[in-house]
């Protein structure tokens, strides 16, 4: 008698790269999510809010003072964010997502490695050879 195999999912709608990028909830879990992107939304709010302290302190970019000093917050925003990196990152070659490993805000390395045909199984466009 021979062993019992488990059919792949690769031909699941959610398989990525042996991974399962099933949706799951909204919104998602911190420790699933791309850490480019955690990093980016987090720097950018954190512009935002220096660019609202000014317009407090009656700076504007009509002034010169107030140009500057929005020009200096952009300018270091820019510089931290080049900073944010990712030792997985993989260039997708597209705009986006940038990385293979990147499903909408998700970090595909940090979801489930997929087991083949489960419960969730979905044929995907692509049918099987």
């Amino acid at each position: 008698m021979s062993d019992v195999k488990r059919l792949s999912g690769k031909h699941c709608q959610y398989y990525r790269l042996g991974r399962c990028a099933k949706p799951g909830p909204v919104p998602p879990p911190e420790d699933q999510l791309c850490i480019l992107i955690t990093g980016r939304k987090r720097m950018g709010q954190n512009t935002l809010d220096r660019l609202k302290r000014l317009e407090r302190f009656g700076l504007t970019i009509h002034d010169r003072d107030g140009w500057v000093a929005q020009r200096y917050i952009v300018n270091k925003n820019l510089k931290e964010m080049a900073k944010l990196s990712c030792k997985n990152f993989i260039e997708s070659g597209l705009n986006y997502p940038q990385c293979i490993h990147q499903v909408s805000s998700l970090c595909l390395l940090k979801r489930e490695i997929c087991q083949g045909r489960c419960p969730d199984f979905k044929l995907g466009t692509k049918k099987p050879a």
